[in-house]
């Protein structure tokens, strides 16, 4: 997923930044008011990328042996 900045103009949306994008492509469109502050939709987004770049602890620990432990057997 991509967040990219772009301006309205008529039935037209121009794009601040250059996209890698297949022609035809769907894509959602999310108009915002100026004067308005973070909306829950973004404060959501933010924690949950803060989420995946900080990751989950899936377990694992010492009874992991290093690779030439496991070929030493």
């Amino acid at each position: 997923m991509a967040v990219i900045k772009g301006i309205f103009n008529g039935n037209t949306v121009k794009l601040l930044e250059p996209v890698k994008a297949k022609k035809g492509m769907i894509v959602d469109v999310i108009f915002k008011d100026k004067n308005e502050k973070d909306s829950a939709f973004e404060t959501a987004l933010k924690q949950e990328f803060e989420r995946m770049d900080k990751g989950f602890p899936l377990g694992g620990g010492p009874y992991y042996h290093s690779r030439s432990e496991l070929h030493d057997r």
